[in-house]
Formats: structure tokens, sequence, C-alpha cells
């Protein structure tokens, strides 16, 4: 035996004339496991939405309506097909012009994604010019993402769940004049890389102002991975959508949205 195994053996024997107890191991502690599809909102703020104002809205892939969320899960699996192999998780919506329904598509493909894939979600309203992400959803809330980018309220006290698990949306908050220069600080760039590494399975989709209205949407290209692109159906015309392209042209255009078709085709939205 070895002076060093003799010394504990000594010490062991003092302790117990001494009626000392032995040293006990810490007891484990049970720890609750969270579901990963139903992850619990402890920290952020719930807000259910209404129905009828999600309707009104269309809102469909909330509803269960088969033939609108048909369409938006095949944007969501091209989407994921050209992204998840890549590592690329932030995707900018934008469109040529204003009114085309670049909101609501984020909206519902940020809505698809949640529902049907193993991953969270995280839709940040980035148009402050225009935000209107709260208003579609019908959030009471008048704090946003301008908020924080002035310095006044930390993200964390930003965020909402719109009642659906694996979604938690950023709002836009007030609208903000200088919008183009405060999209292009260093505290949002930042903020962008700490969204896209902080959860790496984490899809984070930003709603930004048309190409062809603001020059928002460009300097916020970027610092995103991919750019989908939204164009309504029968109104928006060609050479603007060259346009928009071409002002895109060094960025990586995932895939373009035509919105509002007819209602008397199987589906109202399109991939290409």
């Amino acid at each position: 035996m070895s002076k060093i195994e003799k010394a504990l053996e000594r010490a062991k024997k003092k302790r117990r004339h001494a009626g000392e107890k032995e040293p006990q191991a810490p007891a484990l502690r049970a720890v609750p496991i969270v579901s990963e599809r139903e992850p619990l909102y402890t920290h952020t703020k719930v807000i259910p939405p209404d129905r009828s104002h999600l309707e009104k809205h269309r809102l469909m892939t909330f509803l269960d309506d088969p033939m609108a969320m048909d369409s938006y899960n095949l944007l969501r699996t091209k989407l994921l097909e050209r992204t998840r192999g890549q590592g690329h998780n932030t995707i900018m919506i934008t469109s040529a012009l204003d009114g085309e329904g670049k909101t609501i598509t984020a909206i519902n493909l940020a809505a698809s994604m949640a529902r049907e894939v193993k991953q969270t979600v995280l839709l940040v309203d980035t148009d402050l010019r225009k935000p209107m992400i709260q208003y579609y959803l019908g959030c009471n809330t008048e704090k946003g993402l301008s908020d924080y980018l002035r310095g006044e309220v930390p993200v964390a006290d930003l965020l909402i769940n719109p009642g659906l698990a694996n979604m938690v949306v950023l709002p836009g908050g007030k609208p903000l004049s200088g919008s183009t220069d405060i999209l292009g600080s260093p505290k949002m760039e930042r903020l962008v890389e700490e969204m896209k590494r902080r959860y790496p399975e984490r899809y984070v989709i930003f709603d930004c102002p048309p190409v062809l209205v603001a020059p928002d949407a460009l300097v916020f290209s970027s610092y995103v991975d991919g750019v989908v692109l939204v164009v309504e159906s029968g109104r928006t015309p060609k050479d603007q959508i060259r346009k928009a392209i071409d002002l895109l042209e060094d960025k990586n255009i995932v895939g373009l949205v035509m919105n509002k078709g007819e209602k008397t085709q199987r589906r109202s939205y399109y991939y290409y």
C-alpha cells in the first residue's frame, strides 16, 4: 500500500471514530423533458390569434385550409431543398412593388415551416417603413425591432408567440424614418448574425420592403443567405420583375412566388 493510500485509510478510520458520515454523492435531480415540437414559451409573450382576423387577412395556414396549405407547403419544401444542405437559414422575403402580398407570404411560409418541420422559426418584420406583421396577426403591440435598434428595448422583451408551436415573431414596432441607414447599421448586421448562429436549426424569415420602392431591401440582402421575390399575378409588369431581379443579381435568389392567382385555379399561389 502506498503512502497516499495509507494516509487516506487513516483519515477514513478517524472519521468513523468521530462519528462523521461518509461523504455522499450529490443526488441527481429530475429534469423535465420538453418536446422539441411543443416548446414552452416561458419568457416569450404568447398572443393567441383571433381566427376571424386571420381568415380576413388570408392567413390560411393557421386555419387548416387544405388548398392554401398545399401551396405554402410546396413553397416550404422547395425552399428547404435549396437551403438546408448549405446551412442557409436566413431568408429575406421581398417583392418588386408595393401591395403584392410579400408580408402575407412571409407569415404563411413561416407558419408552414413551424407546423410541419422539426425546427423552430423566427419571423422578423424588417419593413420598418410600413411594419404590418403585428397588424395581420392581430397583435396589440406597439414596440418592436425599431425600439431595439434605437437602443430602447432588448430583443428578448419584444418577442411574441402567435399561438403556434415552434414559431416566434419579432414585430417591427412603430414606423421609422431613415430606415435604410438603420437597417444598414452594424447593430442590425450583428443582430442578423446572432439570429443565424444561435440556433443553427432555426430558420429566420425577414419581411423586407419592396425592392423597387426603397433601397432598404438591397441593403439588407447582403446579410441573409437567400432571397425570395414575390410578384402579383396579372399585375406586376414584366419589365419591373426583370428590374427587381437585376438589382438582386449578385444575391442568392432562391425562388420567385407568383401571388394572387385566379381563384378558379387549383392553387392561388405558385412557386418557381
